[in-house]
């Protein structure tokens, strides 16, 4: 994703406005561009609700897949109409039927009508579950616009683009901090707090062919991610987070004194309780400050991304499942934040640099006691007392080494585990391990 940051819109005056000229040679209506603008409007919204649909369906296949009520051929009827290929686009027919109660089935389907009603009805009380409300916008802060819809120009050594509002015939201009090569598709995205706009485009990255070799990592939170070889990467992640703690919780304090100053005079004395509301318990300052230390952590994150697949060039890499990766954190609030920052940023980076490195990504593995598992191949003895906080020293051969180290090992083994799959549950994982030691040393 390439953007241009703008400046703040002050510098333009009074966000002033200039009278569009016809578009390219063909002298374009303004009208006709107007309801293009609505049409890209509806893509836009389209396209919203098709990624929670999307999600919704990743989110049922994983409950799918840990229902260990199902029969085969139902969990085979369950997943036809789930299924998508990949170089096709999604069959909703399908997915209407389940709402629709409309009895669809394959050529394959060996279920019987009644059995396939039953799975219909229960991916629809699964659906709503999984879809709660409809997705909002609350507030609109970006749109998408099209080559006919924009213009970029100069004036003197500043880039300007003008695009299309909602008045037919005017177009609001929008200075470019730099000069960039525009071209396509553009999506404006607001930036209230800054004053400021940014403008997106998309583009191909370069790619590089991928490596022989499979990686294994393990995600922390005092450094952003430990390899399979034993180097650590962004150490610096753990300080952000530590300073970020720390910074929260005193001021967490402060600001519950205030607030507890504030409503002491809230009937004692009014105007006191309004300037201690207005000049120190705003969110301004706050939210700036968080934005900070959001964008310091994404940044560590990326770093570290960067330097392990440029160093290690992986053809396959395993990693775990990001959906139960949590932070550790003073407070249960601010754990739940860290968190949700950890997987969303890593997910991104991982994703897309996947996509640069041409790696295969086999999906998340199962990381059920990864931590605690003697990654010796004579021994394979799992027992919480192995780990003790960073350190890992195994009770029965006495192993010695890193947590994160024996973590990564562990969960590049499981990329050829035929037993312990994704949604083992944690407990089974458990069994199956004891049960190999007890194999091995009987």
């Amino acid at each position: 994703m390439e953007y241009a940051q703008v400046k703040s819109l002050k510098d333009l005056g009074y966000k002033r406005r200039i009278r569009d000229e016809r578009v390219a040679a063909g002298f374009v209506s303004p009208f006709g561009l107007q309801a293009r603008q609505w049409k890209m409007a509806l893509e836009d919204a389209l396209w919203t609700l098709e990624r929670q649909w999307e999600a919704a369906i990743a989110e049922v296949r994983d409950r799918l897949h840990r229902n260990e009520g199902l029969t085969p051929k139902e969990r085979d009827y369950a997943f036809w109409l789930l299924d998508k290929f990949e170089d096709r686009p999604r069959d909703w027919r399908k997915i209407e039927a389940i709402f629709r109660d409309e009895d669809l089935a394959g050529k394959k389907t060996e279920l019987e009508p009644a059995g396939r009603k039953k799975i219909r009805h229960g991916l629809k009380r699964l659906f709503r579950r999984v879809l709660g409300k409809r997705p909002r916008v609350r507030k609109a802060r970006s749109f998408v616009v099209d080559q006919q819809m924009y213009r970029v120009f100069m004036v003197g050594n500043r880039q300007y683009v003008a695009v299309m509002g909602l008045s037919p015939g005017k177009r609001i201009v929008i200075p470019l901090a730099g000069i960039h090569k525009l071209r396509g598709n553009l999506r404006v995205v607001l930036l209230p707090d800054e004053q400021a706009v940014e403008i997106h485009m998309s583009r191909e990255p370069k790619t590089y062919p991928a490596g022989e070799e499979e990686a294994g990592i393990d995600l922390g939170v005092t450094e952003v991610l430990t390899d399979d070889s034993g180097k650590k990467y962004r150490p610096e992640y753990g300080q952000a987070l530590q300073e970020m703690s720390e910074h929260v919780l005193d001021k967490g304090r402060e600001r519950q004194k205030l607030w507890a100053l504030y409503r002491k005079n809230r009937e004692r004395d009014p105007g006191k309780a309004r300037r201690i509301r207005r000049h120190n318990l705003g969110l301004v300052k706050q939210h700036k400050r968080h934005r900070r230390y959001r964008a310091w952590c994404e940044n560590e994150i990326n770093r570290a991304f960067r330097a392990f697949f440029r160093e290690r060039r992986p053809r396959v890499i395993a990693y775990e499942d990001l959906s139960h990766l949590r932070g550790k954190a003073r407070n249960k609030g601010l754990s739940r934040k860290v968190s949700q920052w950890q997987r969303q940023a890593i997910r991104e980076r991982l994703e897309y640099l996947c996509h640069v490195y041409s790696i295969t990504d086999p999906g998340p593995v199962n990381a059920a006691y990864t931590s605690q598992t003697c990654p010796c191949p004579g021994c394979g003895w799992v027992d919480s007392k192995n780990r003790n906080g960073d350190s890992f020293r195994c009770q029965k051969c006495g192993y010695e080494g890193d947590a994160d180290h024996v973590a990564a090992t562990n969960v590049k083994g499981r990329l050829r585990d035929q037993e312990i799959t994704k949604y083992t549950p944690h407990k089974e994982v458990k069994r199956i391990l004891l049960k190999r030691y007890w194999e091995n040393h009987a």
